[in-house]
């Protein structure tokens, strides 16, 4: 019995590290180019397995995608409320710094996400578990605007501050001629920038 019980938790780990090893795959591929250019033949070749096991683990690259950005985004909400318990507050500026952060310390995610906004050819279901996902993050966008006295039209808001901080790093993330501390740094400016313009 035992046997039988340590071959199952066998299979169960390779299953997973083979899960894991497509993900990774996956999660390479889609910050390197527009979603729609990636095929599960790329993935598979990517992973070093054929494409016919990948189809064991996931239907489709479009689940495969919103399980890879599903990972991303929690991490973000992770990092997001670490700040906000190490800082105790949530001021719009520690938001947008904490996001804007994250964003520069995941380029991956933040490349995948950039072509994911610039190439959304999927199904509909797709698009809404990656909407589902965004919301979460917008939540806490909310919060910080609700904390500092706003009522009315919350989350149109967040939408304005959360696509302001995209169009911040999109634009100087690969400013030319300077080095990796002065974008940070010229980054990080912008984005007080904009917080305190959010914050007016």
């Amino acid at each position: 019995m035992s046997e039988k019980h340590t071959l199952h938790d066998l299979k169960e780990k390779e299953r997973e590290a083979r899960r894991e090893l497509i993900l990774s795959a996956a999660a390479r591929l889609f910050s390197q180019t527009h979603i729609s250019k990636v095929g599960m033949r790329d993935i598979a070749k990517e992973a070093g397995i054929s494409p016919a096991l990948i189809y064991r683990h996931f239907e489709d690259r479009d689940e495969l995608f919103v399980e890879v950005f599903f990972r991303q985004i929690e991490q973000m909400i992770t990092a997001f409320e670490e700040a906000i318990t190490e800082s105790k507050v949530t001021s719009i500026e520690e938001v947008g710094h904490t996001f804007v952060t994250y964003l520069l310390d995941h380029d991956d995610f933040f490349q995948m996400m950039t072509y994911f906004m610039l190439d959304a050819v999927m199904n509909a279901k797709t698009i809404d578990s990656f909407n589902e996902n965004i919301r979460k993050l917008l939540t806490l966008f909310d919060k910080s605007f609700a904390q500092h006295g706003m009522s009315e039209d919350v989350r149109i808001h967040s939408h304005a501050f959360f696509s302001a901080l995209n169009g911040i790093v999109i634009t100087f993330r690969n400013y030319p001629g300077r080095t990796e501390e002065e974008i940070r740094k010229h980054i990080t400016h912008l984005t007080q920038l904009m917080s305190s313009k959010f914050t007016n």
